[in-house]
């Protein structure tokens, strides 16, 4: 009955009537390839006259399903199955029979030493995560293994050759180091005390696993038109120079451009033959023989990039690239975090200084205001907040940038109903204005508007409005305000449009200049102004009043201020309190310019001006031994060497009184 479990072969293999050359057979691909291989000439000799114990070994080796290998005789030969032979990689099928010295060549300052040692002590080895350097495929890789030496012995006892075992665990173990590395990086995001100092680590560790040169975080700049990468930070391994500032995307080669600037992964190596000479050349020029860009994109644009380089060529996995991936989305997501903090802060910053500004405006136009009764009063102050909360309507709108003439015109006279355009014939360019010109512009268009309706074209049912501007060679700007239709008995060309607001910011804060006329079929008003800044502020020394008799000895005082109504309230006030007006500057450059002529007695600096602080100002004028007072809407500069420190500080909305008495103590 036992007999009939088992095949008649196998029978015979128990009975000893079986094939000698049985230890050779099966349709495995190594057994056919022993089979078909000409042993005659080969050291080993032909299979019949193998000993013993090679074949027993061969046999358990063909017929395991795990990988296995024999290293026989004093040159130890190689021999193995099918799960074996993807690990030499391209060297199978030729390792069939050549000694391991000669197949293992990249790895036998390895595996030598282990090998004599199995030799000498007649012991087994057992090798865990073990890196072999293997170059399989013409470049180096870093392999994990765990494997076994076994040896071998012959009938006699002697050790003649050793029996191997085992797989690789490459993917496992980089598997767990690019996990441990990341909860590393992200300890470093998380205890680091400012963003600087986790990018430094996190690019110092990236460095360290990849085994890299160079590792650096850059951002997208564009210079001279062509678009290049600005190093952020970078690490570098010791020995290694930094590399350059700003890595054009032209100098890398178009089709490694193109691949990269489409969003991705990206790797250039010297030892592609296929590789753009401008590639290789930047490789060159780097010092390095083989390099990877990973993309940050943003909106289907690359924004940012981190580089990697090597000084020795290896293989990069995807595990690699997932790394620096996690990296790049994490500083990405600090970057962002701290950008998105910055700019509330400045936020924060900028509407507290908005709104104290607006408030010192505010108590500028009520402390402007007169009138024969309260209620006149009340009404022009309720006009003209009006026009401020209409043009910071408009400026909100378009985020404080390119309003134009023609959008604060119709905003102005808008109010009095949609029929009212059809009275009105309104032509000219698109006019582009800056914050400050818009509002002082609408503040211009406000008073025309008031006095239309007092006297012109709004206080009668027949009146007509001509509206028109132009600029001439693009430096000036031309308006024409032509009312017709209007009784102007009894109007003077002083009356209504003469109104000291008109006056001063025409003529004192724009640097230009206004007719008016009055005929018999309306009443006319023309006004000229230059675009530029410097021309407006420079002309305001010379229309200011000149000091009388009285006033021959008072101090003159210079007036930097960007908002032309703080800035004519200020004027008015330093002259009631017997101060003469040196000027009133709206930016730095022009007042610099002005008291290189002439040199003020005492100034009141506006902490924060357009695109740019008093500091310039403040610092000549600590230089000269002028003193000054600094008003300001905002939270101040802490910097120690900042000229304006030490200066007395007014907050606006300022105290007049507070301000008068600072400045007769200095």
């Amino acid at each position: 009955m036992a007999d009939e479990q088992w095949s008649p072969r196998v029978l015979g293999r128990f009975k000893n009537d079986y094939d000698p050359m049985d230890f050779l057979a099966g349709d495995g691909e190594m057994a056919q390839r022993m089979r078909d291989f000409d042993w005659a000439g080969h050291p080993l000799g032909p299979p019949a006259k193998w000993p013993q114990s090679l074949r027993a070994a061969l046999s358990i080796c063909l017929n395991s399903a795990f990988p296995t290998a024999i290293y026989w005789g004093p040159d130890l030969r190689l021999l193995y199955n099918d799960a074996w032979a993807p690990i030499p990689g391209p060297r199978h099928p030729d390792a069939l029979g050549k000694p391991g010295r000669e197949v293992w060549s990249d790895i036998w300052h390895i595996i030598d030493p282990q090998f004599r040692q199995v030799l000498e002590d007649g012991k087994g080895l057992f090798a865990q995560e073990q890196m072999l350097p293997m170059r399989r495929h013409g470049i180096e890789e870093e392999t994990w293994w765990n494997y076994s030496f076994t040896p071998l012995r012959d009938e006699d006892g002697r050790i003649v050759g050793i029996f191997n075992s085992g797989n690789e665990i490459t993917e496992n173990v980089l598997q767990r180091r690019n996990a441990e590395f990341l909860v590393a990086a992200n300890n470093a995001f998380r205890t680091s005390k400012t963003p600087q100092e986790a990018l430094r680590l996190s690019l110092s560790m990236l460095g360290s696993l990849l085994g890299a040169c160079r590792v650096a975080l850059r951002e997208r700049t564009t210079r001279g038109g062509e678009v290049g990468f600005e190093l952020v930070h970078e690490w570098c391994a010791e020995g290694t120079p930094p590399s350059e500032k700003v890595a054009l995307a032209s100098r890398v080669g178009s089709r490694v451009q193109e691949r990269f600037m489409s969003g991705k992964v990206t790797s250039a190596a010297l030892s592609d033959p296929e590789l753009e000479p401008e590639s290789r050349n930047y490789l060159m020029s780097e010092g390095v023989v083989q390099g990877l860009g990973v993309p940050w994109v943003e909106n289907g644009e690359v924004t940012s990039v981190i580089a990697a380089q090597w000084h020795k060529e290896r293989a990069i996995s995807a595990l690699d690239i997932s790394a620096i991936e996690r990296v790049l989305e994490t500083t990405m997501g600090w970057i962002d975090r701290e950008r998105a903090r910055d700019r509330e802060r400045v936020m924060a910053s900028e509407i507290d200084h908005r709104a104290r500004n607006l408030l010192a405006v505010v108590q500028s136009v009520t402390r402007m205001t007169t009138g024969d009764d309260v209620a006149q009063v009340k009404a022009d102050l309720e006009g003209r907040f009006s026009a401020l909360s209409r043009v910071h309507g408009l400026l909100g709108q378009k985020r404080w940038s390119n309003v134009t003439f023609q959008e604060l015109a119709e905003e102005e006279l808008a109010p009095f109903g949609p029929d009212v355009f059809d009275r009105i014939d309104m032509t000219g360019p698109r006019v582009a204005l800056t914050p400050t010109e818009a509002q002082i512009i609408a503040m211009i268009l406000h008073e025309l508007t008031t006095n239309a309706l007092k006297h012109g074209f709004l206080s009668t049912p027949d009146g007509r409005l001509s509206l028109s501007w132009t600029m001439p060679g693009g430096d000036r700007l031309d308006v024409r305000w032509h009312e017709t239709g209007v009784q102007a008995v009894g109007l003077t060309e002083d009356k209504g449009y003469g109104s000291q607001l008109l006056s001063e910011v025409v003529q004192g804060q724009l640097g230009g200049e206004m007719q008016r006329r009055v005929t018999a079929d309306g009443i006319e008003c023309d006004l000229t102004f230059p675009r530029h800044a410097d021309a407006a502020a420079l002309a305001a020394p010379e229309i200011a009043q000149q000091p009388d008799a009285k006033r021959a000895h008072a101090k003159s005082v210079m007036i930097l201020e960007d908002d032309v109504i703080i800035a004519m309230d200020l004027a008015a006030t330093l002259e009631e309190a017997g101060f003469t007006r040196f000027g009133e500057f709206r930016d730095t450059r022009s007042a610099l310019a002005r008291m290189e002529v002439d040199r003020p007695d005492l100034a009141i600096l506006d902490w924060t001006l357009t695109g740019e602080t008093s500091e310039p100002v403040a610092a000549w004028l600590r230089d000269k031994g002028i003193p000054f007072v600094v008003v300001s809407g905002q939270e101040l500069s802490d910097a120690p060497e900042d000229p304006r420190r030490g200066a007395p500080l007014l907050i606006k909305p300022i105290s007049y009184s507070a301000l008068v008495t600072t400045l007769h103590r200095l």
